[in-house]
């Protein structure tokens, strides 16, 4: 097992800084983009953002969402990679202060231990753990993101540095392939078809993905 990098040390006391770090840069993001933005289009990319961070919505339903509304598909994608950035900042730095939070800190030591119990038995999956968080942080997998790849992370003994450059690299790739993606089909989309034809597609595309997904999820358990 790798050594963690003061993950949880007793003597590493959170201090306001390193709670605020991170919604400061937030909010100083939020500003830059005001001055570039009209004010419709800023408060709907302020809402995406505030749905992102609030489960159940992933990337894979905020970007298209963003991009149907008229919101450049590069600035979803940098806004959401920037959101997972400072999750991770945040989770890197108050680790020991979110274990205290009621409610979360038991669940994310119950998903530690079970995860702790899922690597013992596939210890190879250990020596991927700089690849596979990245994977695990770019494509939509159910609670993938800056939270839950913090987690993933501790369990896998990474350093913090480590574990944020894994959910920075991660967001970037998942965010602008998903934006990419999705600005390609809105341009097959003939223009004079109306928001409701768009939307039918992306509901189409979303259902198509869904069922794969879940397929394949029930066979991996079944064979698990």
């Amino acid at each position: 097992m790798r050594q963690t990098d003061g993950w949880g040390d007793a003597d590493d006391r959170t201090n306001w800084l390193k709670i605020s770090v991170p919604f400061l840069l937030c909010g100083a993001f939020l500003a830059v983009v005001r001055l570039l933005l009209p004010a419709e289009q800023w408060l709907l990319l302020f809402g995406m953002m505030v749905a992102y961070v609030v489960p159940p919505l992933g990337r894979e339903t905020i970007i298209p969402v963003g991009i149907l509304l008229g919101l450049p598909w590069w600035l979803v994608a940098f806004s959401l990679a920037f959101l997972d950035f400072a999750g991770g900042l945040f989770m890197a730095w108050n680790f020991p202060l979110v274990l205290r939070i009621p409610y979360a800190g038991p669940w994310i030591r119950r998903f530690m231990e079970a995860g702790r119990t899922f690597l013992d038995r596939r210890p190879w999956l250990e020596r991927l753990y700089f690849l596979g968080l990245i994977a695990f942080v770019s494509f939509p997998f159910d609670g993938s993101g800056s939270l839950v790849g913090s987690i993933v992370g501790r369990m896998l003994g990474m350093t913090k540095t480590e574990v944020l450059s894994c959910i920075t690299i991660g967001g970037i790739i998942g965010s602008f392939a998903i934006a990419l993606g999705i600005d390609y089909v809105v341009n097959l989309v003939p223009a004079g078809a109306g928001l409701w034809v768009s939307l039918a597609v992306f509901l189409l595309i979303g259902a198509a993905l869904l069922v794969t997904y879940r397929s394949y999820r029930n066979r991996h358990e079944a064979k698990a």
